[in-house]
């Protein structure tokens, strides 16, 4: 890699562990929080399917944007509108508020997921982009990991509200890491 994508690598990679780790803190306890007003595991379903959804038809449109209008403001601005969306399940108190910010998350990680993927293909050589984009995986599982252990302190300790403001404070510190890149 060039130094410049080498820096810019890392710097993609540091955003995504702390974007995994804290991702990581709250997704596996989504059924204790859906309960928590009232709803189970049909209502979980359908939050989960409606992101998907939502994420599935944004993909495409995503992919052709971020190759017009650069990667950057493509990984940048879903992380920061993100870690709004994240702040905002701390007040939801009904389903139907929840399905809405499900299909914000499904549509800004489609923006994010795409772009990055392509980002890491421009930063990354021909030759050892595999290497490369199996070694991003790599950190960014194992603190994917880390944060899945870390949650389930935290909610041990805390109630889940608290786990919604550390994810987005978290978040928006991955996004002040990603606007460090020079695309």
């Amino acid at each position: 890699m060039l130094s410049k994508n080498l820096a810019n690598y890392r710097l993609l990679l540091a955003s995504n562990a702390v974007f995994s780790f804290a991702f990581g803190v709250f997704t596996p306890f989504w059924i204790i929080f859906i309960q928590g007003f009232g709803g189970g595991l049909q209502q979980l379903g359908i939050a989960l399917g409606l992101m998907a959804l939502a994420q599935s038809v944004t993909s495409y449109f995503a992919g052709r944007w971020s190759d017009r209008l650069g990667r950057k403001p493509f990984v940048l601005f879903p992380t920061f509108a993100l870690s709004a969306v994240t702040l905002g399940y701390a007040f939801v108190n009904s389903i139907h508020l929840l399905y809405v910010l499900q299909v914000a998350n499904g549509i800004i990680s489609a923006m994010l997921v795409t772009a990055l993927t392509a980002f890491l293909g421009d930063l990354t050589k021909k030759v050892s982009r595999g290497t490369d984009i199996g070694k991003f995986h790599a950190v960014v599982g194992i603190a994917a990991a880390i944060g899945i252990i870390a949650g389930g302190f935290i909610l041990s300790a805390q109630d889940m509200r608290l786990m919604f403001y550390f994810t987005a404070a978290l978040i928006l510190i991955s996004g002040v890491i990603v606007a460090l890149i020079k695309e």
